[in-house]
């Protein structure tokens, strides 16, 4: 820890995506000077300059896995999180997405404040950022849950809870380095088990460290917003090799991508090249 400093290690998966990693990475460099920062980025077989650039930044620990292809996702990006955790030295440990972009110097606070709110709080963050009509949510809430109910009543043994928001997303989510060390748990989702690939991002450690015994306090979304920005889906939006499901929500997500690149503030992060030094 620097001059009292908060030490915190941030780790961000990437795979081809010069594009936000450029600007995510110059927005931590921006915005992080009251805390002791350490970066590590674990690129997952990238073969296109963005390697480059990545091994440009003195500033950064790279880890290379050239073994890796964008086929292994998502269970690389959990891996990859369990791998940079060995190389970890800071008393908490961030996990974020290549498309998160810090947009306030106090970024790091409401997690900080969260963690430290009680003796057994082991992690802390906020559910996802991007904001749906409510009515909307809602009804699909309730839909997914009549459905889930449905099927329990015609034989399936699947517990059924209504739980929303009830877990910090992976995108951005702190967690206390020695707990997760020290109990011998693990980002990627243990198959068969409560948070398996099926959950949410972010489910499967939480649901660990809850068997173990600690808490995970929560963010609100608002307050989260007010610190960094999620595209959510944004490798999607410029890799061919990983649209979305429906060419629609594609759509809808390259259109939105590119609205929200053109923001002045993200424009200054990506024309800043002293940030890269």
């Amino acid at each position: 820890m620097t001059e009292n400093k908060p030490s915190v290690t941030v780790c961000i998966p990437h795979w081809q995506v010069q594009k936000y990693m450029r600007i995510c990475l110059r927005s931590i460099r921006k915005h992080s000077a009251k805390y002791d920062i350490q970066v590590i980025v674990v690129d997952n077989g990238s073969k296109d300059e963005s390697l480059d650039y990545l091994r440009s930044l003195d500033w950064i620990i790279l880890l290379e896995r050239p073994e890796e292809k964008h086929t292994n996702w998502p269970r690389n990006v959990f891996t990859a999180w369990d791998y940079g955790l060995t190389h970890a030295t800071g008393d908490y440990y961030i996990t974020m997405h290549s498309d998160v972009f810090v947009r306030a110097d106090d970024w790091l606070d409401p997690m900080l404040r969260e963690i430290n709110s009680h003796p057994k709080a082991a992690a802390s963050g906020a559910w996802k950022l991007h904001l749906e009509n409510p009515v909307y949510v809602f009804q699909k809430r309730v839909t997914r849950y009549m459905v889930k109910k449905i099927r329990q009543l015609l034989g399936s043994k699947k517990h059924v809870e209504w739980k929303v928001g009830h877990y910090p997303r992976d995108y951005c989510a702190m967690y206390r380095r020695d707990i997760i060390v020290e109990n011998g748990l693990q980002f990627t989702p243990i198959q068969g088990a409560e948070g398996g690939l099926g959950r949410g991002g972010g489910y499967s450690i939480a649901a660990q460290l809850w068997n173990a015994g600690y808490q995970t306090p929560m963010i609100p979304v608002e307050e989260m917003r007010s610190k960094i920005a999620h595209i959510a889906h944004g490798t999607a939006a410029v890799r061919k090799e990983k649209p979305l499901r429906y060419e629609r929500k594609q759509k809808k997500l390259e259109a939105r991508t590119a609205n929200f690149l053109a923001q002045q503030w993200v424009k200054n992060l990506e024309q800043d090249q002293r940030l890269d030094r």
